[in-house]
């Protein structure tokens, strides 16, 4: 599967925007996209150590995961990327270089953007 910084973001503020430390983000609750590919997300935002995450894989059928929160990198990472604005901004800087999307590509755009904004 590739990856969908889309539904990375989409994920990382759905977390944010819960009100509770005693709920979770289920895989089947985030719309336009599958349950599969979200739990592939989920997992690999757990694994970057961006979110808590509980995901199993069943003897058949997909992953299935539930994220319950965002770590502080995944705080950190999402203070750079949240706003539309500088979304749009960072996914044009890394384009037109030519770079492929990546963390370490996205957290560099996205900070140069910002201290671009501020002056």
């Amino acid at each position: 599967m590739k990856r969908d910084w889309e539904l990375v973001r989409v994920i990382l503020c759905r977390l944010e925007d819960m009100d509770t430390t005693n709920g979770s983000l289920d895989a089947n609750d985030v719309e336009d996209y599958s349950p599969e590919f979200v739990s592939y997300h989920m997992n690999l935002l757990d694994e970057a150590g961006l979110i808590e995450a509980n995901c199993a894989k069943p003897l058949s059928g997909p992953m299935q995961c539930f994220a319950f929160s965002l770590t502080w990198e995944g705080h950190e990472f999402l203070d750079k990327i949240r706003t539309e604005t500088v979304w749009n901004k960072t996914k044009d800087l890394i384009q037109s270089k030519g770079i492929d999307l990546s963390f370490d590509a996205i957290k560099y755009a996205a900070s140069t953007v910002l201290k671009g904004m501020l002056g």
